[in-house]
């Protein structure tokens, strides 16, 4: 047979599974680094597209502690604070009654009716520097002493723009 190359190779064996396999590897790391971005920004507690802020963020304080980086202060809505007369406390808030709840609501999950509670923010939590956030931000811990309890306890507050 003139013009033609002999040769030891036949193909027998199909790729197509071996290419469907790596199509799939590629989409489940897709679909992996998806919800990564979608994930991760809702545990920031202020906006990571802002990284400037994040010095802002760390030099807060009130009287009587400090802030922390921003990572755990939960936003709240204009319904979810309210201004009030007391002689220790002018403002009061709506959060989460548990920790668990907080750091469910710190990831973006909405609260039910029972899942909350107003506490009295103490006038020494108050942070009366200028909001660069813009949003009203609160910090809670939910410990007394060396005790864990599930009562709040304001540690910050920062009132937000006030429209």
């Amino acid at each position: 047979m003139k013009g033609t190359v002999p040769s030891s190779f036949t193909p027998t064996e199909s790729y197509a599974p071996l290419i469907l396999a790596c199509y799939l590897i590629v989409m489940c790391m897709l679909a992996i680094a998806l919800m990564w971005t979608m994930i991760l920004p809702a545990s920031f507690g202020h906006d990571a597209m802002h990284p400037e802020l994040n010095p802002w963020f760390a030099k807060l304080r009130s009287k009587s502690s400090p802030c922390c980086d921003g990572s755990d202060a939960l936003h709240l809505r204009d319904v979810e604070w309210t201004t009030q007369n007391k002689k220790e406390s002018h403002y009061r808030v709506l959060v989460p009654k548990t920790a668990n709840l907080y750091r469910a609501a710190s990831n973006g999950q909405d609260m039910r009716k029972g899942d909350t509670e107003w506490v009295d923010v103490p006038d020494n939590a108050v942070v009366t520097e200028p909001n660069l956030d813009h949003s009203t931000l609160v910090w809670v811990w939910y410990s007394s002493g060396f005790q864990m309890t599930d009562e709040p306890h304001i540690r910050c507050f920062m009132p937000g723009a006030m429209t």
